[in-house]
């Protein structure tokens, strides 16, 4: 049985998945850094907890939700690369992101300023609207399920696992997660299932949360925080800003009221243009991976040293003059006592005597001269070393240039993160600033899209690269695409470099081909982004009601309030009553296009006929009036010879059914 703590690291999963450490724990189990032993890079492992194993029902669903969510690619959506289980106990393998979760950042007291939040909210609504659009809600968002990439980009984690927890026996009563009470929208705390709306309201809890450092609808049991939200709009606070009002269109309590994930990114997308660009998050990093090839001693990795120090103590930095405890170095009572100004005492060593014409050594006690001479070398060495520190100083950080500037070759960083960029620059000796923002139709935002020199020209190592920065695609102007064909739309939305997804809907009013609408329902757009056109079929076809029975002005009439068109024919019936309706053609239930007309058959009561007179006919005379009238004759008597009919039976004026049988007497 795989151990669901930190005695995990040292194992290998899978055959492949060496378990280096420990970096997370959570309600659903414990997240390891992983070097993968195939490919030799980093990734993480979530070992489930022990206890899901037994769940047959959420054995099921995890490997159904495992194998889906792999298939799930976006730069907002945390990867799943692979998954197994091992003795057991399920495991998914997924993307090492190094830069912690937002969980952690709000953890230390920090909250987001309107740029950061606008920016990291519409990564957030582009990750929820491209799984909406495949189908997938994730039933947990949270705080703790968005983590950052090193380049402090967010992705959305755990999309599938939540819908497996929530199917096994591991929950609460209601149905939610434990631990997610604080983030749940009110059809989760009414044990509804969960929707694409119920992820949107969970994400205007994370927007509010990380601008103000508070949680609303939070009570002291996880039922009170669940039924405090019910039948309850969220209002925004001051200090949310212009993110106010779309936290109140995600946090609606009733899900048909709240904004969609798509139209969300298109309302951030044109907050985001108007506000100044988001300063870099400060974000934890973890550790780092040993190489594929190296030796890891599975006993002493990652052990951090210790500094044992009393609770007084106050650590220090420790930098150049640091020295160690007990040591003077640098003490200024010590210093003040060697000056490094030579004291009159050594500054005339040599004396002549009076009237002396030679020179003669003064008589000296020889411990103080051993005394001078030491306190003067003590000061030689102390202004040595405080002019090569000055002198080491000046070289580091340019202020002394003592040898020639080195020639450099700059390299093509179009394409690259500034981050990235300003990392390849700097191994090569050279310096880089952010001179500015610009659009650009076929760089996302954040990349460079131009430096200065060029790349290739070389330049002294002095001489700093100036970036320009994407600020994204450029806005223009959403055409008015409602009440125009498809056919019209799309060439409009090719001229402005636009895409468009349609989907077709019936429509009472808008004529079939006709665009009912468009989204997002916004003035700008940006260039390359996906217009969502709604197209009329038309009028949807109507059931044909069951009109047996009715009077032919009943049919009439209740077809026409359906825009259906009666059309009365009679016919007879032994069977219905004269003046109702016998069928209709389409039947009942079937489906007929709006305006199509239907065919209303009424009864005209039975077919009866009259028997012919055919007294003095020839016999043949006599078959044919019989057959004429619609009867049938069933047998002929009389003598053998005869030629003329005496008569019938039933008898001449009779009136009977149509097709009724007659006997017919000859001479």
């Amino acid at each position: 049985m795989v151990a669901g703590s930190g005695e995990s690291v040292g194992m290998v999963l899978g055959g492949r998945y060496l378990l280096v450490a420990l970096i997370g724990k959570g309600a659903s189990g414990d997240v390891y850094l992983v070097q993968d032993k195939s490919l030799g890079r980093k990734v993480a492992i979530k070992l489930l907890h022990a206890n899901l194993a037994g769940d047959p029902v959420f054995t099921k669903r995890f490997r159904a939700e495992a194998t889906s969510a792999a298939a799930l690619n976006h730069p907002s959506v945390m990867r799943v690369f692979d998954w197994g289980e091992s003795n057991g106990t399920p495991y998914l393998v997924l993307e090492y992101l190094s830069g912690g979760s937002l969980r952690e950042y709000l953890a230390g007291g920090k909250v987001l300023d309107e740029p950061r939040a606008a920016a990291l909210s519409l990564q957030v609504a582009q990750g929820l609207a491209y799984a909406h659009s495949r189908g997938y809600v994730h039933r947990d968002m949270k705080p703790a399920n968005l983590l950052f990439d090193e380049e402090a980009r967010v992705r959305i984690a755990d999309f599938g696992l939540a819908r497996s927890l929530s199917e096994s026996a591991w929950t609460e009563p209601i149905g939610v997660l434990i631990g997610t009470a604080k983030y749940a929208s009110p059809e989760q705390a009414k044990g509804l299932d969960s929707t694409e709306a119920s992820d949107v309201y969970s994400m205007g809890l994370i927007i509010y949360e990380s601008m103000s450092g508070k949680l609303p609808f939070v009570g002291d049991t996880t039922l009170s925080t669940l039924m405090a939200r019910v039948d309850v709009d969220l209002k925004a606070l001051p200090e949310h800003g212009r993110l106010g009002r779309l936290i109140e269109a995600c946090c609606k309590a009733d899900p048909e009221e709240r904004i969609t994930a798509p139209g969300l990114v298109g309302e951030l997308e044109a907050l985001v243009r108007v506000l100044e660009p988001p300063r870099p998050l400060e974000l934890h990093h973890f550790y780092d991976v040993p190489s594929a090839q190296s030796e890891i001693d599975k006993t002493s990795l990652f052990t951090q040293k210790t500094i044992n120090v009393s609770s007084e103590a106050e650590l220090e930095p420790v930098g150049i003059g640091a020295s160690a405890p007990g040591s003077n170095f640098f003490d200024l009572e010590a210093f003040s006592q060697t000056s490094l100004l030579v004291s009159s005492e050594v500054s005339n060593p040599l004396m002549l005597n009076e009237g002396d014409t030679t020179d003669q050594p003064v008589k000296e006690d020889p411990a103080k001269v051993k005394k001078r001479r030491s306190r003067w070398w003590m000061a030689l060495w102390l202004l040595l070393f405080v002019v090569i520190l000055a002198f080491a100083g000046a070289v580091g950080t340019g202020i002394l240039k003592i040898f020639p500037p080195t020639k450099v070759k700059i390299p093509a960083v179009t394409g690259a993160s500034f981050a990235q960029a300003s990392s390849r620059l700097k191994a090569l000796g050279l310096t880089s600033s952010l001179a500015g923002y610009e659009y650009s139709k076929t760089l996302p935002k954040g990349e460079v899209i131009s430096e200065s020199p060029s790349a290739g020209v070389i330049i002294p190592d002095t001489t700093p690269v100036k970036l320009v920065v994407s600020k994204g695609p450029p806005p223009v102007v959403l055409p008015q695409l409602k009440g125009i064909s498809i056919t019209a739309a799309e060439s409009v939305l090719r001229e402005k470099g636009l895409n468009y997804t349609a989907t077709k809907s019936y429509s009472e009013t808008v004529a079939s081909g006709i665009i009912i609408s468009a989204s997002p329902n916004t003035t700008t757009v940006l260039y390359g982004s996906t217009v969502s056109l709604v197209v009329s079929k038309g009028p949807a076809p109507r059931n044909v009601p069951n009109l047996v029975g009715d009077t032919a002005q009943q049919a009439t009439s209740q077809l026409g309030s359906l825009g259906l068109v009666a059309n009365i024919i009679n016919a007879y019936s032994d069977t219905v009553t004269v003046g109702t309706v016998m069928s209709t053609n389409p039947s009942a239930g079937q489906l007929a296009a709006k305006g199509s007309t239907v065919t209303v058959t009424v009864s005209q009561g039975p077919h009866l006929v009259q028997v012919p007179n055919v007294l003095g006919d020839t016999i043949s005379q006599a078959q044919t009036a019989l057959t004429n009238a619609g009867l049938t004759v069933a047998n002929i008597y009389g003598p053998s010879g005869a030629t003329h009919a005496l008569g019938t039976d039933p008898s001449a004026g009779t009136t009977v059914h149509y097709g009724s049988s007659v006997n017919l007497y000859v001479f």
